[in-house]
């Protein structure tokens, strides 16, 4: 974007913008690195107009993202035209003859969609000045919407997609400590050796699958305890199935334990929560669910539904049994 420091600082000069060396040698290195540019300071202090001179003198434009409380994806980067894409429909159904198909896919092109800033901003032939103003008023909920529609967009939701969560160890500086292994078709090798999601090639083991432990597991007998364990979460419930497997496993998916013993204790676990589950309904039988909310406000829970850990369900049992004790 710029050939040298001094046409950066020529640049802010020309277009008015008092910079120090300090100022004019962060924006230079963050555009020779091709980096984001995180300013902060008081209202007033040039951070926005630094955007605008920093465009001008790269000759080029500023696409502006305010943000605010409450923000949404659809602001930052944009959303399908649906009366546009109706008219379109029927316009075409007034056709003798409709390829449904293409049309499907014509209405899903970039010329029904109406860009945002984020969007507006990867469009340029001539890379622009990206100014997100405010950032520190979103909420996490937009991040993660952004971040989603932004991979959608772009291609990347499938292959994100297709994997699965991953625990990794930090160290006393949160760095992980070891960085997980991809699977081949995530590689570029991989890809271009005609790897695919769910389609590479995987030869069945000939011995048993050798445990972290040193105990063998064949894989018959993880199958059918894995099932075991899938089997849980209609019963349990998502969150309380899922925190056990957090809790015991360290996983998401109990797909990726290898270890026989703590498969069982994983499993043991879900029924001795199946078990309490069983137990509170029988309590609640006798003192009605409205007797409920009093136990999980004094747990500082507002429903059964954030229960996710066997201590928390204990809790919740003992009392609501105490209650049941008491009103006969």
């Amino acid at each position: 974007m710029f050939p040298s420091f001094e046409n950066l600082a020529k640049g802010l000069r020309v277009s008015g913008y008092i910079a120090d060396s300090i100022a004019t040698t962060t924006v230079y290195l963050a555009a020779r690195l091709q980096k984001p540019l995180l300013l902060e300071g008081p209202a007033g202090s040039g951070k926005t107009q630094l955007a605008y001179a920093v465009a001008e003198a790269a000759n080029t434009s500023v696409e502006r993202l305010q943000c605010y409380e409450g923000i949404n994806e659809e602001k930052a980067i944009g959303k399908f035209d649906e009366p546009l894409q109706r008219l379109c429909v029927e316009l075409k159904a007034k056709c003798s003859s409709v390829d449904w198909e293409s049309l499907q896919t014509e209405l899903h092109g970039q010329q029904f969609f109406s860009a945002g800033p984020l969007l507006r901003a990867l469009q340029y032939e001539k890379p622009c000045v990206l100014l997100i103003d405010e950032l520190d008023k979103v909420d996490h909920a937009f991040e993660a919407q952004s971040f989603k529609r932004s991979c959608s967009c772009f291609g990347l939701g499938r292959y994100l997609y297709h994997f699965t969560g991953a625990w990794v160890d930090l160290d006393e500086r949160k760095r992980p400590k070891n960085i997980p292994r991809l699977f081949g078709w995530a590689t570029p090798q991989g890809w271009r050796e005609g790897l695919r999601p769910g389609r590479e090639t995987q030869s069945p083991p000939s011995n048993p699958k050798e445990t972290p432990q040193g105990r063998d597991i064949s894989a018959e007998d993880a199958n059918v305890l894995v099932r075991q364990i899938e089997a849980m979460a209609e019963p349990l419930g998502w969150r309380l199935y899922r925190g056990l497997l957090k809790t015991g496993a360290r996983v998401w998916n109990p797909t990726e334990i290898r270890d026989a013993d703590l498969l069982r204790k994983v499993l043991a676990q879900m029924q001795a929560a199946e078990r309490g589950s069983r137990r509170l309904e029988a309590a609640l039988d006798t003192i009605g669910p409205e007797a409920l909310v009093p136990i999980l406000r004094s747990l500082r829970l507002h429903s059964l539904n954030q229960v996710d850990c066997l201590e928390s369900l204990r809790q919740v049992v003992l009392a609501a049994e105490e209650a049941a004790r008491i009103t006969h």
